[in-house]
């Protein structure tokens, strides 16, 4: 039976955690899956280990196996995209199938640096690697960097659906993501103290922060949160809010969706489903008005996500699979 190795955060909270984790527990039909943990919080030394053990965790499983195994990496960009570009030149020596697939929202601004892309080009090319991207429009973006791209679509778990039985909260909105500058809980702390000093009922569930900012009422913050407490907030919530300064295709916005929760996002962010709502511009008060605007009406979110079901994603990918291990 044939084996894709997913290659990534299995852990470590994020987009490509969730990506990794659906695509793992609702595998191909007759196909193996195996998951391989690359990347560890904490410390230079920590991060050291994780890859050693991702790179004895790849030799293990090839030498076990032997044919028809793919391994399927998932990279953001900096670090995480030369891990597993080093990862992948190991698989790939072993006899492996390579599928590099990047996620990174930041992609091209790290390229572009210090003539980085031609040597990161090159050396996918040398272990003969199917670079796979998001959409269309990051396919558009990327393949004057490194060449020949390939789309799928992340994929939505099952998990991610409207339950009518759940209470949806008229005037609470939701920021998902981790504790990062580029995610803009700063700025929507901005806006919540706005509405705040207008006495209005909005209020902001938040996961990546402990603790509201101080003196904020509005604010109620959970830390990070179980895969079921997700669901529950995206079910309960009128809105969820994308302040990011940059995004691959977020997670967050396909889930949010598919719990039939509208999506309000930075006017920077692409390749979005055409039911995302966009600021009109980076102020809080235009996002104060497109708060109070979605909030206030009834919103049709008929949006086709049949390319991010995973049924569509795993026929996608099978396609993707069978054209690498079988002799052309």
């Amino acid at each position: 039976m044939p084996t894709v190795v997913h290659v990534g955060p299995i852990s470590s909270p994020g987009g490509i955690q969730s990506v990794i984790g659906t695509l793992s527990s609702n595998p191909i039909e007759n196909w193996e899956v195996e998951t391989v943990e690359s990347h560890s919080i904490g410390s230079y030394l920590s991060k050291l280990q994780a890859y050693n053990s991702a790179k004895n965790r790849i030799e293990e499983i090839l030498n076990r196996v032997k044919d028809g195994v793919v391994v399927h990496l998932h990279a953001a960009s900096d670090y995480s995209f030369l891990r597993k570009l080093r990862l992948a030149e190991h698989a790939h020596r072993l006899g492996g199938k390579i599928v590099f697939h990047i996620h990174s929202g930041n992609i091209l601004s790290w390229l572009g640096r210090k003539d980085r892309a031609k040597k990161m080009k090159q050396r996918l090319k040398e272990c003969d690697a199917t670079i796979v991207c998001l959409s269309e429009r990051w396919k558009e973006l990327i393949t004057p960097f490194l060449g020949k791209c390939v789309v799928s679509s992340n994929p939505i778990d099952p998990i991610h659906c409207i339950d009518e039985t759940v209470e949806r909260k008229q005037n609470q909105i939701l920021l998902l993501g981790r504790d990062d500058e580029v995610k803009g809980h700063d700025f929507a702390f901005e806006v919540m103290r706005e509405f705040q000093k207008n006495a209005s009922d909005v209020t902001l569930h938040c996961t990546g922060r402990e603790q509201a900012p101080d003196g904020l009422n509005n604010v109620i913050a959970h830390g990070w949160v179980s895969k079921e407490e997700k669901v529950r907030l995206l079910q309960e919530s009128s809105l969820l809010i994308l302040p990011s300064t940059y995004e691959g295709q977020p997670m967050v916005a396909l889930e949010a969706l598919a719990c039939g929760t509208p999506v309000l996002a930075s006017k920077t962010l692409h390749s979005l489903p055409n039911s995302t709502f966009k600021s009109e511009t980076g102020t809080t008060e235009s996002w104060i008005d497109s708060i109070s605007d979605l909030l206030g009406r009834k919103i049709d979110l008929r949006d086709d996500l049949n390319q991010h079901r995973i049924e569509s994603v795993n026929l996608n990918l099978l396609t993707l699979y069978q054209g690498l291990i079988e002799p052309a």
